[in-house]
């Protein structure tokens, strides 16, 4: 971090930096340009990150988005089936799915898979949450879209192990999902094609 620069920008690199994706170079672009373009852009940005902060959480229900202490909009929503709900990992998978038009049912956001080697278990996922789901909405059908990647499968089965006795139909996006592939970033037509010919799990 150059010595150069205020200990406030140096400070706003690093938080940058923090984000996913974003390495310092990057983060010292967004810092950059922010000071480069005046207090304004600054200000916005932290009118709406605090925002954010004090009025978007997760949702009771799925662990989606929602207003704060809230349900989120798909899982309060009439119109969808509450027969199917579909598991995945991220918020970004299921704004994925939900831009095919293929899925019209509810979802649960893990957030996380699991992964002994980093310690994460089934209490970060809140997957006990998630069975009392199946049995209290009496869901009929279980759509696993975990990533086809070690994690996301062995994240399936365990689920798909636990659900079982429930007496639900379980079923896995099919082809089109490549091994190692993160559904977030697939097109939507593969994503499409791999909703409509899922298998049973």
């Amino acid at each position: 971090m150059p010595d150069v620069l205020p200990k406030q920008v140096q400070h706003l690199i690093r938080v940058f930096s923090r984000l996913p994706g974003v390495g310092t170079r990057t983060a010292m672009r967004f810092a950059l340009h922010l000071v480069r373009e005046g207090s304004g852009p600054l200000k916005e940005l932290a009118e709406a990150l605090a925002d954010t902060a004090a009025n978007v959480t997760l949702c009771k229900s799925c662990y989606s988005m929602a207003d704060a202490g809230g349900v989120c909009d798909v899982c309060q929503d009439a119109g969808r089936t509450a027969e199917a709900l579909c598991v995945v990992e991220s918020i970004g998978d299921l704004l994925a799915i939900e831009a095919t038009g293929q899925y019209h049912g509810r979802y649960f956001v893990l957030h996380r898979l699991l992964s002994p080697l980093k310690g994460i278990g089934p209490e970060e996922l809140h997957i006990s949450h998630l069975i009392e789901r199946i049995r209290a909405e009496h869901i009929s059908e279980l759509v696993l879209a975990t990533p086809l990647t070690t994690d996301g499968e062995t994240t399936a089965t365990y689920i798909g192990r636990l659900a079982a006795p429930v007496g639900l139909r379980i079923t896995r996006l099919a082809s089109g999902v490549p091994v190692g592939g993160t559904i977030e970033y697939l097109d939507r037509l593969t994503l499409a094609r791999a909703f409509q010919d899922r298998k049973k799990f």
